[in-house]
């Protein structure tokens, strides 16, 4: 253990935690109030002067900077009989005390503010909370390993003793090029829906600000002449469409290397050591036992590229945090095979038997689909766009409704359950049985005059479901599932 730091008292973290403080609250205040500048640059009215607005800014900036001083101030934390205490708040004070027992991890993260001043944020991960129970922002690296070292001092086969007893085996590492790869082959609809919602939240604005500059005129004339044109109205959504995709493409690129950059994964007999990000650095190390279940995807174009998504579902409750997640991308199917046999020391088989949905499955998803489809039709009865949503969106369910049956199914190995789904990308879940908290059917009245049900089970990360297999299967299932959950010794955490 690192002695030359003493956490038996109250101490607080480094003062340069008043400069990480002031942009985390800054950033907050920016993220709210965007929305706004686009309203203060073109509004004339003699309320919004500049010095008005100037002297705005400064009492905005200098409460900041109050508040920023004050959370350093009463932000204290010790080690004492066996718990990290903490106190913190400005008003409402608030008192922290966490058992050693309890804490899961200890992660470090370094945002661009954080490494430009050299400190390191401690997060505290306890079993079961929803959020983050402890964030200290700046610390130096040393103190914050000789932190992380007290806090697991009490423990056996705790991850800092794994990380010492054998040499790390690099598993992957991630360079630029094979980064652009990823961001190519990503799912550009989350991006579209980021460009959507970002454009969405400014829309008033930025017609405001497009007014002030006479643009707004110019293209209501466009759209004006064009109005009864079918063939210029399709043309003018294509380009609009490919313009978006284009853009979406480039916010997939930023976004992957932000968060993936240098991406290194190493292998450990009892652990997994992560270091990944840009502007965000992050450094985990995860025990194989806390690692719930294992999901790994891909889509055609990374399917030829070779490549492939790997996501560690880990222990929480509630809803599922994001930085309870860990993913590695770009991931080359032997790289997936010895990360399986770490986790799950076994063998994973292709030549288990399959099980796939009751055909039901198909006339359910038939039925939902087209469902929705006749009221978006109920909507746009009388416009001139009816038989074009028709046109496009009627193939494309079929094909979508087909993909997802054929890619769902699930195998039972002798320890562990696979659970295959998807529809344009594919997603195999690798879950051992051991780990299952509760198992449950699920039936519609539907699926009940069938004879079929869906299957519902819990694990510590989430549920797992799969849909509308055959009653007297599932049944089979669900006792064997219980009895080898019941005869497990292992821990599951």
């Amino acid at each position: 253990m690192n002695n030359s730091f003493d956490f038996s008292s109250f101490s607080r973290q480094s003062s340069k935690g008043i400069i990480v403080n002031y942009f985390f609250i800054f950033t907050k205040v920016l993220k709210s109030s965007w929305v706004l500048i686009p309203l203060f640059l073109t509004n004339k009215s003699e309320s919004f002067s500049g010095l008005k607005i100037g002297i705005g800014i400064v009492l905005i900036l200098i409460f900041i900077l109050i508040r920023s001083v004050l959370l350093y101030l009463n932000y204290k934390f010790k080690v004492k009989d066996n718990s990290f205490i903490l106190k913190h708040g400005i008003l409402k004070k608030t008192n922290v005390s966490i058992p050693f027992s309890k804490i899961q991890n200890v992660k470090f993260k370094q945002n661009f503010i954080q490494q430009l001043i050299n400190v390191t944020e401690v997060e505290i991960e306890t079993a079961g909370a929803k959020n983050v129970e402890v964030s200290i922002k700046a610390l130096t690296r040393e103190r914050a390993e000789a932190l992380k070292e007290a806090l697991f001092i009490e423990k056996k086969n705790v991850i800092i003793e794994v990380l010492k007893e054998n040499e790390s085996t690099e598993l992957l590492k991630i360079s630029p090029l094979e980064l652009m790869k990823v961001s190519i082959s990503e799912n550009h609809f989350y991006s579209f829906l980021l460009l959507f919602a970002f454009i969405s939240s400014g829309f008033v604005q930025l017609k405001d600000f497009l007014k002030d500059l006479e643009i707004d005129t110019n293209l209501d004339a466009i759209v004006e002449k064009n109005a009864n044109s079918l063939v210029q109205d399709v043309f003018l959504i294509s380009v609009l469409v490919v313009f978006a995709f284009i853009v979406s493409i480039i916010i997939s690129f930023f976004r992957i290397f932000l968060k993936h950059f240098n991406l290194k994964v190493n292998l450990k007999e009892k652990a997994l050591e992560i270091s990944q990000g840009l502007i965000n650095k992050q450094h985990n190390i995860i025990k194989k036992e806390k690692v719930q279940y294992l999901v790994v995807s891909t889509n055609p174009i990374k399917k030829i590229i070779g490549i492939y998504n790997v996501t560690l579902k880990q222990a929480t409750s509630g809803k599922v945090k994001q930085n309870k997640i860990i993913k590695i991308v770009g991931a080359k199917i032997e790289q997936i095979s010895t990360l399986k046999k770490m986790l799950f020391a076994a063998e994973i088989l292709e030549t288990e038997e399959t099980y796939v949905p009751n055909r039901y499955y198909l006339t359910q998803m038939y039925f939902r689909s087209f469902l929705m489809l006749a009221v978006l039709n109920l909507v746009v009865i009388f416009n001139v766009y009816f038989l074009f949503l028709n046109s496009v969106a009627i193939p494309l369910i079929i094909v979508l409704i087909h993909l997802k049956y054929k890619k769902t199914f699930f195998r039972l190995h002798p320890n562990l359950l696979e659970i295959g789904s998807g529809q344009f990308s594919t997603e195999v879940i690798y879950f051992e049985i051991f780990k299952l908290q509760h198992i449950k059917f699920q039936q519609t009245f539907f699926q009940k005059r069938r004879n079929v049900t869906d299957i519902i089970l819990q694990t510590a990360s989430g549920k797992i479901k799969i849909p509308c297999i055959n009653k007297s299967l599932a049944i089979e299932l669900y006792n064997l599932m219980l009895y080898k959950t019941e005869i497990s010794k292992k821990s599951w955490m």
